[in-house]
């Protein structure tokens, strides 16, 4: 637990942390920490799932818990289980087929409604349920199988957690074999365990029931076909029903909990690197021990273990190994106190494994080097008068880090702007041209996919062709931000124009963006902060104010000022497709296309930096003049004048994150030049200490 008290200094805005009364406290991070994989508590990190797939090599160790004690389960055969909460599902379809099953599971999956195939034995038969769900009311299941029964075409049947019990029995084993002979009557039956006082008892339950009713008319129905047990609602509400559901060709125990009770798995077999699998969380394994529980209407998915073997995830999550010595242990520093500063942030968790609070992506994140960092900085955190400082760090400060009122509108005592040596993603960073096309198209190439045929235009630009087959050309340099134009063909002729890097952690452009997209934008963001609407279509787009390292504090379209939560948002108001900017570190560039009538017809044309340069039949002229509707561009004795124009908004920035703290990138630029981690965190932090927790 905690070697020294020390409190909590939260800084109100966008990334202030939020201390919540809640029903089940997790003890805070001390010698151990929970953290969640999927919760929905409603606020932070909102992720969760109805069901999740356990591995571990060896088998799993699975324990029941209630409030009136706990008991370790009996051991099932195979290495993965499944879990899910004992709540209202939906069927979709039951048949004899598996390949039929297999076909509505994907059905359902390709319209992102989540399936899973169950396997029973009824009548001697083996039979196969799609499910769907799991859903904590019955309103909420048929509304689900509504949906079902558009994707499908099947008519879905609503299951639910109500159920006869068919008697009670000395062993797991037993009731097993009782379930067989039940379930040949063609009776849905599974073996139950059961958690009463601590001890474990066994039973046979029937059913899926959703209604008293139905549940009174299964029991009469399995007395009439097998008599000989005292029928009866099942009544137990801490306990586990044991299923199967199928992966891939294989049958897998699945283990529906009561939402009563919680579940505790951990690798069966021991050892200093026993290790958990979850394939929802893209089969990242863990160490430690997972815990599973019904929590506000959701399945709760909870990783605990030691705090400094959480690190080792987190610090190989957050930076790269291999990366100096001294970075990672900045890193470790700062993850440990972000870590020992979240209190209870999840009820049930200290705080989640995404960036909502720090990435941590488990084991296979891990490394010799990051462990050593890790264990060599053990237990010590940021403190700025004697208790925990917000733990700030981000990748690339684009050479200048915030200031408090760049990001939050406040000041934070322990932190100014100072200089940040991050230019290294831009130094390393691929090289991109733009290049026109015969039909006046402007677009972007990474120059390895060009060939230069050593001839130039009448402007000296430089000829090329392009030397493969579906080369994309894009709207600026990078593939994964920048939508693609046209393909290329091997042996297309382009103009270089200019010569950009690849979008990096350091420099970074987006758009261009039409003005009618800018003004969604704009409109969809005042709507969510209550703003007035920007009308008619953005002509202007303006920085009114920036902070002392430059980022953005105020913009106004069409002389209008645009409401934020806070400066940092800026960023979030200009997105396509979830990405917001990289950083506020950016400027607005006012461009467009042009449609140019002249002497070679007409053709289009693009503005480069306050000029436009026209393509038409004589080759290519330019001109200097600004961006107006009758734009003149003169080429020898021709005179071509603008007849339509297209705004666009091209945001150009540097830096990648909030800019507070530490620049990741600095921090290994730093190290790089010898300075230790000590120095490098009070390089970015302005009298803090570094202490033991």
């Amino acid at each position: 637990m905690w070697k020294r008290k020390i409190g909590k200094v939260l800084s109100a805005g966008l990334l202030s942390v939020s201390l919540l009364a809640v029903q089940i406290p997790a003890d805070a991070a001390g010698d151990t920490i929970r953290v969640a994989l999927f919760i929905d508590n409603g606020q932070g990190y909102r992720g969760v799932v109805p069901s999740v797939t356990l591995t571990a090599a060896g088998g799993l160790e699975v324990s029941m818990r209630t409030k009136d004690g706990a008991a370790k389960l009996p051991a099932l055969t195979g290495d993965t289980a499944r879990v899910r909460v004992d709540e209202y599902h939906v069927q979709a379809i039951e048949t004899s087929d598996l390949n039929r099953a297999q076909q509505v599971a994907q059905q359902l999956s390709q319209r992102k409604i989540d399936a899973a195939i169950q396997q029973s034995e009824q009548g001697g038969k083996r039979m196969y349920q799609v499910v769907s769900g799991t859903y904590d009311t019955l309103q909420a299941a048929s509304a689900q199988a509504k949906s079902i029964a558009q994707a499908t075409g099947q008519q879905p049947v609503v299951k639910g957690p109500m159920r006869v019990e068919a008697g009670r029995f000395g062993s797991l084993k037993e009731a097993q074999d009782w379930q067989t002979a039940l379930s040949s009557t063609g009776i849905s039956a599974y073996p139950v365990i059961l958690l009463d006082g601590g001890k474990l008892s066994y039973a046979v339950w029937l059913g899926d029931e959703v209604s008293k009713d139905a549940v009174q008319k299964l029991a009469n129905k399995a007395a009439s076909a097998f008599p000989g047990f005292s029928y009866q609602e099942a009544a137990s509400k801490s306990y586990v029903v044991l299923k199967k559901d199928m992966l891939g060709s294989e049958a897998v125990w699945k283990y529906a909990f009561s939402p009563q009770a919680s579940l505790t798995v951990k690798p069966e077999k021991g050892g200093s690197q026993s290790l958990i699998e979850v394939e929802e969380r893209d089969g990242r394994k863990y160490r430690g021990k997972i815990e599973l529980s019904e929590y506000k209407g959701n399945m709760a998915v909870v990783n605990e273990l030691p705090l400094e073997q959480y690190l080792y995830g987190v610090v190989g999550s957050e930076m790269a190994p291999g990366w100096p010595l001294e970075a990672l242990k900045t890193q470790a520093v700062l993850a440990r106190t972000r870590a020992v500063g979240q209190g209870n942030k999840y009820g049930i968790a200290n705080l989640s494994d995404t960036v909502f609070e720090q990435a941590y992506y488990g084991f296979d994140k891990e490394s010799k080097d990051i462990r050593k960092a890790v264990d060599e900085t053990e237990g010590e955190v940021i403190t700025y008068k004697g208790k925990v400082a917000e733990s700030l760090f981000y990748s690339n400060a684009g050479g200048l880090t915030a200031d408090g009122t760049e990001v939050w509108g406040n000041e934070v005592p322990y932190i100014r702007s100072v200089m940040s040596d991050d230019t290294e993603p831009l130094e390393k960073a691929a090289l991109w041209y733009q290049v026109s096309l015969g039909d006046g198209t402007f677009g972007f190439i990474r120059s390895d996919l060009v060939r230069e045929t050593g001839l130039t235009n009448a402007l000296g630009l430089k000829e090329a062709v392009v030397t493969g087959d579906g080369i994309n050309l894009r709207s600026g340099p990078s593939t994964a931000y920048h939508r693609v134009l046209t393909s290329l063909s091997a042996g297309t002729s382009v103009t270089i124009v200019t010569e950009e890097p690849e979008e990096n952690a350091y420099s970074w452009t987006r758009g261009p963006y039409t003005a009618e997209e800018v003004t969604a934008m704009i409109n969809a963001s005042q709507d969510k902060n209550k703003g007035p609407r920007i009308s008619g279509v953005v002509q202007t787009l303006r920085v009114t104010e920036r902070g002392p390292s430059g980022r953005v504090l105020e913009m106004e379209a069409n002389g209008r000022p645009l409401k934020v939560s806070s400066p940092d948002a800026h960023r979030s108001i200009f997105q396509q497709g979830g990405a917001a900017l990289r950083s506020t570190k950016f400027d607005v560039e006012e461009t467009g296309t042009f449609t140019v009538l002249g002497a070679g017809g007409k053709t289009t044309a693009y503005p480069k930096y306050g000029s436009v340069m026209a393509i038409g039949a004589d080759g290519y002229a330019s001109s200097a003049n600004g961006y107006n509707d009758q734009f003149l561009i003169l080429n020898g004795s021709n005179e071509w004048r603008v007849a339509t124009k297209q705004q666009m908004f091209l945001f150009r920035g540097t830096g990648d994150g909030h800019g507070l703290g530490v620049s990741q990138y600095g921090a290994k630029a730093m190290a790089e030049s010898g300075y230790d981690y000590r120095q490098i965190l009070q390089h970015y932090y302005q009298d803090i200490s570094i202490e033991q927790y």
